[in-house]
């Protein structure tokens, strides 16, 4: 089986569930958007910049380019517009690696450096299943805080991004 498709399916659903879900963080207050409420990065400012700190890490690995953040908990974007805007961009970004990723690639192996230098080799489908992984992780929690601000999260599994009509 051709794991290309596959992947580019994830990234597309990708991209749908942070739009669902920077939808409704754009309702939370600035003060709300930068409250640590406990989560492993704190706060939702906390949490969405990791992801896309996350994101460009990995891309940089796999593309050899790009930007490169120096830590996991990099403030990458401190208001939510310019995150937002920065999503976007990275999530079309994904999808347009993936597109131009040679069908061989998937069956290779990825070396890399971790941010602490040191080096590492994955299978390249591994890698980008971990991208796709980690984001759905984060996403959750981002979501938990969404609720406990009394706001309607919504509805980001992977099943209902199939079902919506194209």
């Amino acid at each position: 089986m051709d794991p290309k498709p596959h992947f580019e399916t994830l990234a597309r659903y990708n991209r749908w569930a942070n739009r669902r879900l920077y939808e409704v963080a754009s309702q939370l207050s600035d003060a709300q958007y930068r409250e640590d409420r406990g989560a492993f990065f704190g706060s939702i400012r906390g949490t969405l910049n990791h992801i896309l700190v996350a994101d460009r890490v990995w891309l940089e690995r796999i593309e050899g380019t790009g930007p490169k953040p120096s830590s996991l908990d990099e403030i990458l974007h401190d208001d939510f517009a310019g995150l937002r805007a920065a999503r976007e961009a990275e999530d079309e970004r994904i999808l347009r690696v993936l597109v131009a990723t040679p069908t061989e690639r998937f069956q290779s192996v990825l070396s890399y450096r971790s941010m602490a230098g040191t080096p590492h080799e994955l299978p390249f489908t591994q890698v980008v299943t971990h991208i796709f992984n980690h984001q759905t992780h984060h996403r959750g929690q981002a979501h938990t805080l969404l609720s406990q601000f009394g706001l309607d999260a919504p509805s980001i599994d992977f099943v209902y991004f199939l079902l919506e009509p194209k």
